[in-house]
C-alpha cells in the first residue's frame, strides 16, 4: 500500500485524545488516523449514496421501510456468525485456495476460542 505523507492542524485536546485512542488499540498516532479518516471517509460516502437514492427514488414510507427490515431480519442480516460457522467458513476457504487441510478441519485451522468481532455479520446469501 502506498501512503502519502501530509501535514495537518489538529486542536491540541483532539490530539491528546487521538493519543490516547491509538495507545488504548495499540496504534501509532499516523494508523489510528488513517483508520479514523478511512471510517469517516466511509460514512461520508454511505450518506452520499443515501442522499443520491432519496434524490432518485424519494423517502421510503415507514411500511417499506418496516419490510425491508423484516427482510433482512428473516434472513440473518446484522446477526453474529456462531464461532463454528466461522471455523467452517474457514475450512471452506482454505479448500477454495488449494491449501489442504487434514481430515479434522478442527487442526487445519486451530479450535478458536475468539468471539466474533463486530465486523463478523452473517450475510443474506
Amino acid at each position: 500500500m502506498a501512503v502519502q505523507k501530509l501535514s495537518v492542524s489538529l486542536d491540541e485536546k483532539v490530539v491528546a485524545r487521538a493519543r490516547r485512542a491509538a495507545e488504548r488499540e495499540g496504534l501509532s498516532l499516523s494508523a489510528w488516523l488513517s483508520k479514523a479518516a478511512e471510517e469517516a471517509a466511509e460514512l461520508a460516502e454511505a450518506r452520499a449514496a443515501l442522499e443520491e437514492y432519496i434524490a432518485t427514488y424519494g423517502e421510503p414510507d415507514l411500511e417499506t421501510a418496516a419490510a425491508a427490515r423484516a427482510e433482512l431480519e428473516a434472513v440473518g442480516w446484522g446477526k453474529p456468525i456462531p464461532p463454528e460457522d466461522i471455523e467452517a467458513n474457514r475450512a471452506a476457504l482454505a479448500r477454495l485456495r488449494g491449501e489442504i487441510p487434514p481430515a479434522n478441519d478442527t487442526e487445519a485451522i486451530g479450535e478458536s476460542t475468539q468471539e466474533p468481532t463486530d465486523k463478523q455479520y452473517r450475510k443474506a446469501g
